[in-house]
Parts: structure tokens; sequence; C-alpha cells
């Protein structure tokens, strides 16, 4: 699926006619993660980015699985900063701030073996907003198109992510 959202945005970067809007759009693939993300650059070095992500996962211990799905959408500002590699390549480090809502379900399946009666299921429901605050590099490929990866510290946790841009 990943790879799938990957290929669509370089595809749609290949055949969509460039306009000149302060407005970009991109996919993020994160450790575990998969996400969509829409930006509004209000000069060459600030900018605000709305996003989306989601997780899955699924563990298994001593017959008892327990699935659990984490939604985010959040809300960053952005602040980059142009720098050069040797003098020649063009790339800019960002400092990002912000919040995130995650909500995550737990969906839990307990087998009769596991408790000598009746197999059990249920899940458990949580919502929680975080702040965000992280950094990273970008490398300006095309005109239009911009490659990303960074480190996002989420509450506690934190994501290594690589993602592609694309300015209209």
């Amino acid at each position: 699926m990943k790879r799938i959202l990957a290929a669509a945005l370089v595809s749609l970067c290949a055949i969509t006619p460039a306009f000149a809007s302060p407005l970009y759009a991109g996919i993020q693939v994160g450790d575990d993660s998969a996400g969509a993300l829409l930006g509004y650059q209000i000069n060459s070095t600030y900018a605000v980015e709305v996003h989306y992500s989601k997780t899955d996962s699924s563990n298994t211990q001593a017959g008892v699985t327990i699935d659990t799905d984490n939604v985010g959408t959040g809300l960053v500002g952005i602040a980059a900063f142009p720098m050069k590699l040797r003098d020649v390549v063009p790339y800019a480090l960002f400092a990002k701030a912000g919040f995130q809502h995650t909500s995550s379900t737990e969906t839990y399946s307990i087998p009769s073996s596991a408790t000598l009666t009746l197999p059990y299921n249920g899940s458990i429901h949580n919502k929680k907003n975080q702040l965000i605050i992280g950094g990273g590099a970008e490398y300006e490929y095309s005109k239009y198109l911009t490659w990303r990866m960074g480190l996002d510290f989420i509450g506690k946790d934190n994501t290594f992510n690589v993602g592609a841009i694309f300015k209209f």
C-alpha cells in the first residue's frame, strides 16, 4: 500500500502541468505508518501543514491477539533554512512544531484455550492530543518535486519518516 501511494504521487508529478501556487501536497512514510499532507507556503522560510497518518499493527502472544489501529491528524508550522552542500547542491534544513490528535483502537481476542471457557473479544478506544516537535532535511529534486526526511517527536514517541512533496 505504501509503495502504491509513492508511485501514484511520482506519477502525478510527471503528468500534471505546473501551476504557480503556494499550495503543496505529499505523502509521508514512517517507521510503521503512512500518511498524506497538505501545505501552504507562506514565504520562502515559513509554511503551515495539515497531515493525516495511519498505523496498523498486530501482536500475538500466548494465543491472545491484539490488533492496534492508530489514526493521527495534525497541524504544524515549519521553518526552513536553505543551505548548499559544498556550494553546489541546494537543500534545506527544517524545524517544525505543532499538535496532533490521535485516535487509537485496540481490538483483542482471547481464545477458549486461554480462558478455559468461551472465547472473549473486545476493543478499547483512546483519544489524545499531543505536541509534535521535529526536524530534518529536504532536497528540491525539481521545481515541483521535493524529497524530505526527518525525525518527529510526538508525545513520548519518535518516528523517522521520508516523504515526497509535489508543489502545484
